[in-house]
C-alpha cells in the first residue's frame, strides 16, 4: 500500500498517509517519498530440542483474540535530496492492544488520541473522582517515531511495533 503525498496549506510540511500511518516531512526536506505498511501474524513453531519456539511472520488469513501482530512501516525517500526531520505517527487499530516495539530510538506513545506523546511509563490516565492512574499498554492510542537523522535519496528506513488482537 503506497500513499500519495499532499501539501497541507498554511503548514510547512508534506504529509503522506498509508493505511494507518502518517509521516510528516518538513518543507526543507520535501521530495518524493513512499510509506508502506505490512501487517503480519507472529507464528510460534515448537522445537524438538527443548529451546524456545521458533518465531516466524506470515500474512494473516484469519486472526483471533490473543494473536500477536507485527506492523512494519517503511519510509522510502524517492526524492533527490535527503529527507530529515521525519515524524511517523501511527494510530493503534481499535482491534489491537499495543504490545511493544524494539525500535525505541525517537519512539513515544500517546494515550489521548494523538494529542500528546511521551514514554508510556511517564503517562497517566484520568480517573473520575480520583487521582490519575499510570497509563498501561491497553491505553495506547498512537505510536510515533521522530527521525532527526536524514534518510538519503534512494534509501529506506523501517520500524515495527507489535499488538495483540483484542
Amino acid at each position: 500500500m503506497i500513499g500519495k503525498a499532499w501539501k497541507i496549506l498554511a503548514m510547512p510540511i508534506v504529509a503522506m498517509a498509508v493505511g494507518m500511518g502518517i509521516v510528516a516531512i518538513p518543507v526543507a526536506a520535501q521530495g518524493t517519498g513512499a510509506l508502506t505498511s505490512k501487517i503480519e501474524l507472529e507464528k510460534l513453531t515448537p522445537t524438538t530440542d527443548g529451546h524456545a519456539p521458533a518465531k516466524s511472520y506470515i500474512a494473516p488469513d484469519v486472526v483471533v483474540p490473543g494473536d500477536r501482530i507485527r506492523v512494519t512501516l517503511t519510509f522510502t525517500n524517492n526524492g533527490a535530496a535527503p529527507a530529515a526531520g521525519l515524524n511517523l505517527t501511527n494510530p493503534i487499530p481499535e482491534g489491537l492492544v499495543f504490545d511493544e516495539t524494539a525500535d525505541t530510538a525517537g519512539f513515544s506513545v500517546s494515550v489521548d488520541g494523538g494529542k500528546t506523546f511521551g514514554a508510556l511509563a511517564g503517562l497517566t490516565m484520568p480517573v473520575s473522582g480520583a487521582d490519575p492512574r499510570a497509563a498501561a499498554a491497553a491505553d495506547v492510542t498512537h505510536v510515533r517515531w521522530l527521525w532527526p537523522d536524514a534518510v538519503a535519496p534512494g534509501q529506506s528506513r523501517s520500524v515495527a511495533f507489535f499488538g495483540r488482537v483484542r
